[in-house]
């Protein structure tokens, strides 16, 4: 049964890793936002899906879960929207990014990963309210795996600073 459930994982993986090459690979300045929030909105809509499937949620843990889980998310895209303005200075200025910006690029990248993790760590209390204690390790667990590929693969489609042939 564990190889099954890491083999959905890697299958439902998949389909999220699908949903964010294509849009951000083909993005242009002037429709970078546009394809990110186009992108942000599938792989949701993917992820929700992938957490029901691998947590094998009781009736009764799914009746609580869900509404603490939704409240999560809506906090999440908060910072996935500091995250795509992060993305939007980047794209703007990679091919000829200044010290004072790429300084700035990391703390500000720094500054929201703590931001992400503290937002994790507030919900794991929320999260062990109404869950087993491994039932939270393997939510975050899973979340943790959907966002390296997610970020994998937004890595995977950005230039590199200073290269000069986008």
């Amino acid at each position: 049964m564990r190889h099954l459930r890491t083999a959905a994982l890697a299958v439902l993986a998949c389909g999220v890793t699908a949903a964010t090459t294509p849009c951000l690979a083909q993005a242009t300045q002037a429709n970078l936002k546009d394809d990110i929030e186009l992108t942000r909105a599938k792989v949701q809509s993917r992820r929700q899906e992938i957490v029901k499937e691998l947590m094998e949620l009781t009736p009764e843990q799914s009746e609580a879960f869900w509404p603490i889980y939704r409240e999560y998310q809506v906090a999440a895209a908060k910072l996935g929207d500091q995250r795509v303005a992060l993305i939007e200075t980047y794209f703007s200025n990679a091919d000829r990014m200044t010290d004072e910006q790429a300084d700035k690029l990391l703390k500000d990248a720094f500054k929201l990963r703590e931001n992400q993790l503290g937002l994790q760590k507030k919900y794991v209390g929320k999260y062990r309210k109404v869950l087993p204690p491994v039932k939270v390790a393997r939510l975050y667990q899973i979340e943790n795996a959907l966002d390296a590929i997610i970020s994998a693969n937004l890595q995977a489609s950005m230039p590199m600073i200073g290269d000069t042939a986008q």
